[in-house]
């Protein structure tokens, strides 16, 4: 199997460790918290006003193991009031809806008494917390936090996903109904992967195969449809491969453009949003028929364009595909294309859609869409919110290797002393580039159970790529 050879450190090593921990547990022996459902429509990473790098998340894993169609949810409460330390507490307390209840139960655990509310009329946060933490032994502490997360169900990124071997794009795994998982392991051809975890907060299924431990970190790719970060490790030789998959990888690309839209609203509609027919109309402009997999993805970025100045210029991606095999992406262009009112026209292309900011309880959605895309009308709607990128700050990130990475603010973060504000950002996938000109280093955000924030960081300055892996909290496991 013909793999991007990459000298990389692991991601997500506490979260894959304790994926690890769920797989042994007998699923007759689990007896789920009644609560966990409510709960977990509030999953997420809450950063706290307690301390620098302080957080609390509602963290959410999935299992599904010997082949069963039937998940099993787990459910935990980690806590860093310091933003130095953290620990991670079984939810077995009790969740109206609103109000999260859990008392001491045993030497070692916490007391939470914490108040939920929605912010789904507004741009950025998704959710707040407030009310008191205390951990044994220590007096109680009034806490406030928010969150940009919303929970992503593993059923969303069902579909094929591709990789060129012999400049051939093949198909090197599949996600399925039903929870169902096949993957190519380069010696065998698609095989069902019977065992499993995915977390809901960071889009990330583990497993184990053979002799690999097997990551698969989700995420978009504009007109590329989903994305997939597969990491192998390899525990007999120690070493660590790397391939990016992509369900569409011979999607039509648009030629680059750079339309400033700052402060333009369409920004804040990042996302992407599976689509569904209103009717079977079809005019003669279309050009294909709409199935179960067509989408329309918007992806805003940023780039910093003084490196002296705290000033970005904004462009927007809009993708389209009809039937998830296809798609073509467009740059907003306000010579031809508006956004009024939270609707946007694209005379041109024959789309005309309207935004909804507003949360949906049944199915956890931020944004609805209403209206036509060629001949179609259609109805959609995102799970997905788009992060600033100060939500990774707070504390310098570091790891044994002596690295360091500190986010000063949204135009600028500071890796090996090196400071770096000509910047790339994409707020809903988290990811950096720089510099905006011939890139040499990417960095992947996000968090990692009790290490709180993490980032991966890929250097190709030797022209060889190396990645390593920086964490808040790098000593918590």
């Amino acid at each position: 199997m013909e793999k991007e050879m990459v000298k990389t450190a692991v991601p997500m090593l506490e979260l894959a460790k304790y994926h690890r921990q769920i797989e042994k547990i007998q699923v007759a022996d689990i007896k789920p918290n009644p609560d966990n459902q409510a709960l977990m429509k509030f999953n997420g990473y809450y950063t706290l006003n307690t301390a620098e790098g302080a957080f609390f998340a509602i963290d959410a894993n999935m299992l599904i193991k010997n082949g069963s169609t039937t998940p099993v949810y787990f459910l935990d409460l980690i806590v860093s009031l310091d933003g130095k330390t953290s620990n991670r507490y079984p939810f077995t307390g009790t969740f109206d809806g609103t109000k999260l209840v859990q008392p001491y139960v045993n030497l070692g655990g916490a007391d939470f008494n914490l108040t939920f509310t929605r912010t789904d009329r507004s741009e950025g946060t998704t959710a707040t917390c407030s009310g008191s933490i205390s951990l044994q032994g220590k007096s109680a502490v009034t806490v406030t936090g928010t969150t940009y997360n919303n929970p992503i169900p593993s059923s969303l990124y069902v579909g094929k996903y591709y990789f060129p071997e012999n400049k051939v794009q093949k198909n090197v795994m599949s996600i399925e109904e039903d929870y169902k998982i096949l993957y190519d392991n380069g010696k065998d051809g698609l095989q069902p992967v019977s065992t499993y975890v995915y977390n809901l907060n960071m889009y990330y299924f583990s497993f184990v195969d053979g002799s690999d431990s097997v990551s698969l970190i989700m995420g978009t790719a504009a007109e590329k449809g989903f994305a997939c970060n597969n990491m192998i490790v390899d525990k007999a030789s120690n070493t660590v491969n790397t391939r990016s998959l992509l369900t569409i990888p011979t999607a039509t690309m648009a030629p680059f453009e750079l339309n400033d839209i700052t402060g333009n609203a369409l920004a804040g509609f990042s996302g992407y949003y599976p689509l569904k027919s209103l009717d079977n109309t079809q005019s003669v402009a279309s050009t294909s028929s709409l199935t179960s997999l067509a989408f329309l993805s918007v992806q805003a970025q940023y780039v910093t364009a003084n490196e002296a100045k705290d000033y970005d210029v904004y462009q927007v991606m809009i993708s389209v595909s009809l039937d998830g095999v296809t798609s073509k992406g467009y740059y907003f262009d306000p010579k031809t294309m508006t956004f009024e009112n939270n609707t946007l026209t694209m005379k041109n292309e024959s789309i005309t859609l309207t935004f909804n900011r507003e949360y949906n309880s049944e199915n956890d959605s931020l944004v609805t869409i209403t209206g036509s895309i060629m001949g179609h009308k259609v109805t959609g709607y995102t799970l997905f919110n788009p992060v600033p990128l100060t939500v990774f700050g707070g504390v310098t990130m570091t790891n044994k290797q002596g690295d360091t990475l500190t986010v000063t603010n949204n135009n600028q973060v500071i890796y090996n002393g090196v400071t770096m504000n000509s910047i790339i950002y994409v707020p809903l996938m988290y990811i950096l580039a720089y510099p905006i000109i011939d890139t040499t280093t990417v960095m992947s955000f996000g968090t990692d159970g009790l290490k709180g924030n993490t980032c991966i960081i890929t250097n190709n300055l030797s022209g060889t790529p190396v990645t390593s892996v920086v964490y808040a909290i790098p000593d918590a496991n």
